[in-house]
């Protein structure tokens, strides 16, 4: 909130402009209600405004959430920022669900690798809003899409949500929303549907997400390396087995954006099977993270264009491209190793392999429209490698060795995180930043020495060697993730050269 007065914020608010979305809530004295600025409702008297960094602050400060734009829910994130800040992480951690099942902030603080006390004092620095606080406005926010999208029990609801019991849940519910729980599902007109699945069920999402979205760009980069049985793509319908914290799931993910409301906010369509409803939570969290949806692409395309003018084209005919992510670090240091020096189809026929052998088949319950294995266990594919690895040994050495790495990108920060991979046994700059860009949103890498950005960059005149790339992308930066994927969907839309071995994104 630094960077803008807050008569320059009540000019934001005033125009209504959703660019702020996320970047500040404006809290209305008079009625006790906070928005977001693109809020339809009347713009209040400049004397009863005042404001906050986050839907959490608000909610502290004793206001409750509007109605009319639903700000503990905006486009994107409102705590999320480029620079892997120690409160950021704690942040992403928050929502896919830490401090449930009776976890502490201690335990919290431990996985982050600080005292309780630094990380408090990181989150009320960043966000004005302490660990419990975000934690409270998330289960909120969620049994709020529960109530409203499905015919749960109020009880299972609270369970999914991540409360600790049904009165903890009613009396939070009702602080934040100014309503009990069994009000809100009375008056919301929204279809419900919920599906039994085992011990747990089928449940839908709304995913919020800032306008442009390269959803077509996604889904080709998905289906290009989708390993069958475990990830499909059907025109802009992507799906995906995963391991959650309580047990396995598939997502499933409409990437064409609809708008729903007065305020035209966005959003994606999430189905989400889940064997324990716990993981509702970490779900909606993992799909976020897997397309990018925190980015603000508005921000991201005007500097990419501004700093580099011969990207600009692109960035204008595929405006809000998004980071394709993975679900862990393993897989991307997986795919990153497997690919190094050979093609991606190449790459794909061996981890298709891989999966043949030692693919995790899913519960009956969740297996449906082609999706019926987990991608096979880290620990599997290390101790078979020799099985299904086609390669020279000293490679293979390194693929076992980050297979069994057991780094928590979500524990460390950007340059800490590179650090430990580089540690690893045959992993260099190439593989580790690929893998920060795949698994961990890292948002501000260009991995050195990449033939296929360097055929991108060639063709639109922005660099002609690889020793020239770096220097040429450095003007990107804190986006030179966004500038890399739009010069690797430009090379792959190029006519195809004669094969050469390479390096390419996996």
């Amino acid at each position: 909130m630094d960077t803008m007065t807050d008569e320059e914020r009540y000019a934001a608010i005033s125009a209504r402009d959703a660019r702020f979305d996320g970047i500040f809530f404006t809290c209305v004295r008079t009625t006790g209600i906070f928005c977001r600025p693109s809020c339809p409702a009347r713009t209040p008297s400049r004397a009863n405004v005042e404001f906050a960094a986050s839907a959490a602050a608000a909610l502290d400060a004793g206001f409750r959430a509007c109605k009319r734009c639903s700000p503990s829910a905006p486009p994107g994130s409102p705590d999320a920022d480029p620079t892997e800040s120690l409160a950021r992480r704690a942040l992403d951690l928050i929502e896919a669900g830490a401090l449930d099942d009776g976890a502490g902030v201690g335990a919290l603080a431990s996985r982050l690798h600080v005292t309780e006390r630094t990380l408090h004092r990181a989150l009320l620095a960043a966000t004005g809003a302490s660990a419990l606080s975000h934690a409270r406005m998330r289960r909120s926010r969620r049994a709020h899409e529960l109530l409203r999208t499905t015919d749960l029990p109020l009880a299972r609801i609270a369970y999914a949500a991540g409360f600790g019991s049904e009165r903890q849940f009613h009396d939070t519910f009702r602080r934040v929303y100014g309503q009990t729980p069994s009000a809100l599902r009375a008056a919301s007109t929204s279809a419900r549907s919920s599906t039994a699945a085992s011990d747990g069920a089928v449940l839908t999402a709304r995913l919020a997400v800032r306008l442009p979205f390269d959803g077509a760009g996604l889904a080709r980069w998905f289906a290009a390396r989708a390993i069958p049985g475990t990830e499909a793509v059907e025109g802009l319908r992507w799906r995906r087995a995963v391991r959650l914290p309580h047990g396995p799931a598939v997502l499933e993910v409409e990437l064409l954006p609809r708008t729903a409301g007065s305020g035209g906010s966005a959003h994606l369509p999430l189905t989400a099977r889940l064997a324990d409803l716990r993981d509702y939570s970490a779900a909606v969290a993992l799909a976020r993270r897997m397309l990018d949806l925190d980015a603000d692409p508005v921000g991201i395309d005007g500097a990419l264009s501004r700093a580099l003018p011969a990207l600009a084209p692109l960035v204008a005919h595929r405006p809000g491209v998004r980071i394709p992510g993975l679900p862990t670090m393993e897989e991307a240091l997986l795919r990153a190793i497997v690919g190094q020096q050979i093609s991606t189809r190449r790459a794909r026929d061996l981890l298709i392999e891989a999966q043949e052998l030692l693919g995790e088949p899913l519960p009956q319950p969740l297996a449906a429209d082609g999706i019926t294995h987990l991608l096979a266990p880290s620990a599997a594919l290390a101790d078979r490698a020799d099985d299904w690895f086609r390669g020279p040994a000293s490679r293979r050495r390194a693929l076992v060795a980050a297979l069994r790495s057991g780094i928590d990108p979500a524990a460390l920060g950007a340059a800490e995180l590179e650090q430990a991979l580089l540690a690893l046994p045959g992993v260099g700059p190439w593989t580790a930043q690929y893998a920060m860009l795949r698994a961990a949103r890292a948002v501000d890498v260009a991995p050195e020495r990449d033939v296929a950005l360097l055929r991108g960059a060639a063709d639109i005149g922005l660099a002609q060697s690889l020793a020239d790339l770096a220097t040429a992308l450095a003007p990107a930066s804190p986006w030179r993730s966004y500038a890399a994927l739009h010069l690797w969907h430009h090379a792959a839309a190029l006519p195809a050269a004669r094969p050469t071995p390479r390096k390419a994104p996996r």
